[in-house]
């Protein structure tokens, strides 16, 4: 893409400015200043590669005339504060030759006249012919007031105003002109005068270098204008988000690697504590978690969903039975995504019970014998007595379950209020961090140095601080569109069971039992529609039978 530039300058009395004298420099030429009663020369000046007038059809004869013009001018502005001039000032594409470029300044310089009706003096210049890079620009002066057959009449004042849109129509018009020559041409490349912003460009835009900085460039030195332009130059969105992206990975790998040390941590230190309690003692008194996890399985949450238990949130114990491995211990990551996870506890006593499997047979359980029993073998029917010790029994162990159940659900229900309450009291602890830096990067914003020289240590404080504030905000948010996680509650139940790890057992060997009740329950449920089922189809061959028997007498 070719580089779009246009600025609009204007040349004023209290700036100690005047019209002869800024055409005399872009015109490399020599202009006499009546008003002021001396001679502009710079006709050694070097880089004009072309000059020219354009004027209204009405205009008079001596505008031809460069020193008359501008002199005229001048005089037309009798205030002491008068602006004399104004002027645009393009960068001309260097993909055109130079004719192409004076034909396209021309073009320019004549929608100019038709639009506002004042003289134009352009004048195209490559100050830097002596370096690789040309700087093909154009100074197109315009006189501040119209000029017509009888002279210089009304101010062009709508240039001037900044809601009048003309400044911003001829930034777009000059973007359209320079890409018709362009086109013209054969180039297929375009200029833009929107800004990058509006472009969905995010790489920043080049400084104007300035005229001492340009001059060290010249000579080899490099300047902070100049190293920020070429770093913007040098910006490859690809490759910065190719480099960022290898970045993310190896930082994601290494935050799984974390959590996986993490998630075994808790198992380590058990065996410490087998091994090794002295060391043991040590890394709990450094405030590790020390609650031992149970992992749920998958078929468990499945049962349970079914069977629309109060008790989803909690976790069976893993058995040796269960498990071959070293998890059979009953030890599960501590970074498990499941919710309301209970650790076992480190007792010997615990351990022991966990190696034993409780295993009740399901009540009213219809059960085919392997053989067919002798009559002195037969069994008597149950009495109507006894069908109603069991119902009763039955009634009593349900109430019982539905007890244990509660209390489960209460511990549960506490436990995610103290997890809700961590969570908080994290986010609050990040804002409190955060508040000192906000008033801090405000503060600086605040007190800007004017001082050129101090810029640069000022930005980068600023930017330091912004990071940091940044960093904290990030993390708060991440913090927060998470919510409550179980590393949280896992938190709440190591803490529940270093403070009594008896009423903690209590409630895991509830859970337990009322996991197991449930499970029979679903067991004698699915036997008795299995039962009910074989009823019917059997009633369904005996009709069958009937029905065919009929037919064929």
């Amino acid at each position: 893409m070719a580089i779009y530039h246009l600025s609009v300058k204007t040349f004023s009395r209290s700036k100690g400015q005047s019209a002869t004298a800024a055409v005399a420099y872009r015109a490399g030429a020599k202009v006499e200043c009546e008003r002021e009663g001396r001679t502009h020369d710079y006709t050694k000046k070097g880089g004009v590669l072309h000059s020219e007038i354009f004027l209204p059809d009405d205009a008079p004869d001596w505008a031809a005339d460069r020193q008359q013009l501008w002199n005229k001018a001048e005089e037309a502005e009798t205030r002491k504060n008068s602006t004399v001039a104004r002027e645009f000032e393009v960068a001309l594409p260097k993909e055109l030759d130079e004719q192409q470029r004076i034909e396209l300044v021309q073009d320019f310089a004549k929608q100019i006249v038709a639009r506002h009706g004042c003289a134009v003096d352009a004048h195209l210049h490559d100050d830097d012919s002596r370096r690789t890079n040309q700087n093909h620009h154009a100074h197109i002066m315009l006189t501040t007031r119209k000029l017509e057959q009888d002279g210089f009449t009304n101010k062009t004042r709508e240039l001037d105003q900044k809601q009048s849109g003309e400044v911003v129509y001829w930034r777009e018009q000059w973007a359209k002109t320079a890409n018709e020559h362009l086109r013209d041409n054969g180039i297929e490349k375009h200029i833009d005068h929107r800004s990058l912003k509006d472009q969905g460009l995010e790489r920043e835009p080049t400084i104007k270098m300035g005229v001492n900085a340009s001059a060290l460039e010249r000579k080899g030195i490099k300047t902070e204008r100049g190293d920020h332009n070429r770093a913007v130059t040098a910006y490859n969105p690809d490759k910065l988000n190719q480099h960022l992206t290898t970045q993310y990975n190896q930082a994601l790998e290494f935050h799984n690697k974390l959590n996986f040390i993490k998630r075994r941590l808790p198992e380590i230190k058990r065996d410490l504590a087998e091994k090794q309690p002295n060391l043991y003692q040590s890394l709990d008194d450094l405030g590790i978690p020390t609650a031992e996890p149970i992992e749920r399985e998958h078929h468990e949450l499945q049962r349970a969903e079914q069977t629309q238990s109060v008790s989803t949130g909690l976790d069976r114990p893993v058995t040796p039975e269960c498990h071959s491995n070293e998890r059979g211990r009953g030890l599960s990551p501590t970074g498990s995504i499941e919710s309301h996870k209970l650790g076992q506890g480190h007792t010997e006593a615990r351990r022991a019970e966990d190696k034993t499997i409780t295993s009740t047979a399901p009540r009213n359980q219809v059960e085919r014998p392997q053989k067919s029993l002798e009559p002195s073998e037969q069994l008597e029917a149950p009495t109507a007595q006894d069908n109603a010790v069991e119902a009763n029994n039955e009634q009593n162990r349900a109430d019982e379950m539905a007890q244990k159940r509660l209390k489960v659900q209460a511990f549960l229900a506490k436990c995610d209020e103290q997890a809700e309450k961590y969570h908080k009291h994290k986010l609050s602890q990040l804002r409190d961090k955060a508040q000192p830096l906000l008033a801090e990067i405000n503060n600086l914003k605040d007190k800007k140095p004017l001082n050129p020289f101090k810029t640069k240590a000022w930005q980068e404080q600023l930017d330091n601080k912004i990071e940091q504030y940044d960093k904290i905000k990030s993390v708060h948010d991440d913090i927060k569109d998470k919510g409550v996680t179980a590393e949280d509650r896992q938190a709440v139940y190591t803490i529940a069971y270093k403070r009594n790890p008896k009423a903690y057992d209590s409630i895991h060997a509830m859970n337990k039992e009322v996991r197991t009740y449930d499970k029979e329950q679903a067991q004698h449920e699915l036997e008795q529609r299995q039962a009910q089922l074989a009823e019917v189809r059997e009633q369904r061959e005996i009709t069958k039978g009937i029905d065919k028997g009929g037919m064929e007498r």
